[in-house]
């Protein structure tokens, strides 16, 4: 994978069959690198691991990272997902470490080194108990990981840049880094995107091409996701303060909304090609 390479989310497709999703990466939208999500109940079993690994290896894609979400995770509004995202709900931690632990074991037998996830609302007062609990479960996730040579990026997005940064170095675990999405940082409501990469340049490990516009109530209700270029995360300076700090990691396209999947990857691989060079 070279630096800076463009490639896009196997989600963002909206292409049950993994089959079909690579071969539409490869032969329609033209790219060699993607990122394989595994959600809800769609994350694989055991016996199913080998046909995943098959189905890749015959794609001739390079998979730049694979990524982990949970069933009940309730996206409708910012309390509900500050209270059943990641790792946060106590009745499902012990269920949803056991799926990060399958999907690690599945990292690696593709080959890649790299598992994201939202690990869910942490608190913003470091004396909150919470707080406390949240930096022990992702040390328990993180040393599964690194137990297989495997880097966890916690997305961007329900905290601030300076938050987050904190908050990985109280988990203390060398293998937490961060997966950029400029566009959370805005649905969330928490932050300038181009500031956030000044505070979080040293954690980056991974980055998504996504925009998004501002809500009325920034974090109280969610923002709204736009076409690559056509919202307020400022695309452009993004790309440019990224190769400024010597990020050398893919731009992964990330689409999850819009009824022209496809258009839409194809216009934000346009535009990043433009900014590229």
């Amino acid at each position: 994978m070279k630096p800076l390479d463009i490639g896009v989310c196997s989600w963002s497709l909206a292409i049950k069959d993994l089959s079909k999703t690579l071969a539409t990466v490869q032969q329609e939208l033209g790219f060699a690198v993607v990122q394989v999500g595994f959600f809800g109940e769609a994350i694989p079993a055991e016996g199913e691991m080998d046909s995943i690994i098959q189905t890749v290896a015959d794609s001739g894609l390079e998979v730049s990272a694979t990524c982990i979400g949970f069933v009940d995770e309730d996206y409708s509004t910012l309390p509900r997902i500050a209270a059943t995202g990641g790792y946060v709900p106590d009745d499902r931690f012990e269920q949803r470490f056991a799926e990060t632990v399958r999907v690690a074991d599945l990292t690696v037998k593709l080959g890649v080194d790299k598992l994201a996830t939202h690990v869910g609302f942490v608190p913003h007062d470091r004396s909150a108990p919470r707080y406390q609990t949240m930096v022990d479960r992702v040390k328990r996730v993180a040393d599964a990981l690194g137990q297989r040579s495997l880097m966890l990026l916690m997305e961007t997005g329900q905290e601030q840049a300076e938050a987050l940064a904190t908050f990985i170095a109280d988990v203390g675990r060398t293998n937490v880094r961060v997966n950029f999405d400029p566009a959370n940082m805005i649905l969330y409501g928490i932050g300038e995107p181009t500031e956030a990469i000044d505070v979080l340049r040293d954690h980056i490990a991974h980055v998504h091409m996504k925009d998004a516009t501002w809500s009325a109530q920034p974090g109280k209700t969610w923002g709204q996701e736009v076409p690559l270029g056509d919202g307020d995360a400022d695309i452009p300076r993004v790309v440019s303060k990224l190769r400024t700090i010597g990020y050398q990691g893919p731009l992964v396209i990330e689409r999850e909304a819009g009824h022209d999947r496809l258009g839409d990857i194809r216009y934000a691989s346009e535009l990043l090609q433009s900014l590229l060079g």
